[in-house]
């Protein structure tokens, strides 16, 4: 969960970030930041606005991924701002962009990255440091449970799609995290059990193993059950850890492959929402 603190010093660090020579314009102009680039959409009204950061999948790109309204609408008829950042070039695979989710020395640090990304739009768009959250699909939600792992302090929460860690899985965090993750139980490109891409270099970790050592790290209770959310098409079925220290986490099911599916935005909205305090 956030620390007031770590939020304080991002707004300290943030001005030293923007400077006219890096001008950009939001839905029009890419950003810089941290060696890489980010897009964003600005809701109506006047700020500070809560933000989400947004993920594309393997081969996106940061301004395609925030001009799905079908994915984001929702976020900015709420109020939030919208980021797409850009994943880093990957040798060998053309011009694909993709996530560094496993932290492999000669790629782009990702982590570090969206750090500089989180600074950088807080400074130039007034956004509210203590509302950012994160999310991503497949190999976005596989940089977005990376996070969750390294820099869950500078996140409200996150909401990673058809993604979950590659393996070696991390066996410890920088702390907890409040996750609501979503998972298509016909999904082959990254399905719930995980599978061998590369024998000996890339394997998807198990998404239930990931929950469950989630769940131990944040000593949360057993869940008593799935419950069918009533705000979303039908399909889907929640399952909701209680009692966890510090943090949050909830697993969705639904009846589909890798994708999206319709009525996230609403689901993921609503468990950011709870997440705020009372009062």
């Amino acid at each position: 969960m956030r620390l007031p603190l770590a939020a304080a010093a991002l707004l300290s660090l943030s001005g030293l970030l923007a400077s006219p020579a890096a001008a950009c314009a939001p839905s029009e102009t890419a950003c810089e930041a941290g060696g890489g680039t980010y897009h964003i959409r600005l809701p109506d009204g006047p700020g500070p606005h809560p933000a989400l950061i947004y993920l594309h999948g393997h081969g996106g790109n940061g301004a395609r991924a925030i001009a799905n309204d079908s994915r984001v609408g929702a976020f900015l008829r709420a109020g939030y701002a919208v980021i797409g950042p850009d994943g880093n070039r990957w040798r060998g695979y053309g011009s694909a962009r993709g996530w560094n989710a496993m932290n492999a020395p000669e790629r782009r640090d990702d982590v570090r990255f969206l750090k500089a990304v989180v600074r950088d739009a807080s400074a130039r768009f007034g956004l509210d440091p203590a509302r950012i959250a994160a999310a991503g699909f497949s190999s976005g939600g596989m940089m977005t449970w990376r996070m969750a792992c390294d820099a869950p302090e500078l996140f409200a929460g996150f909401a990673p799609v058809s993604g979950v860690f590659w393996k070696p899985v991390p066996t410890s965090c920088a702390g907890p995290a409040a996750v609501f993750h979503t998972h298509g139980t016909a999904d082959r490109v990254v399905p719930i059990e995980g599978r061998v891409i590369r024998v000996e270099q890339f394997e998807q970790g198990n998404a239930d193993q990931v929950l469950a050592d989630a769940a131990a790290r944040m000593s949360c209770a057993a869940p008593a059950g799935t419950a069918r959310l009533g705000d979303v098409p039908g399909g889907w079925r929640a399952r909701e850890w209680p009692g966890c220290t510090g943090g949050a986490l909830v697993s969705v099911r639904w009846d589909g492959g890798h994708d999206v599916p319709r009525g996230w935005a609403r689901a993921a909205l609503s468990f950011l929402d709870s997440l705020r305090p009372e009062g």
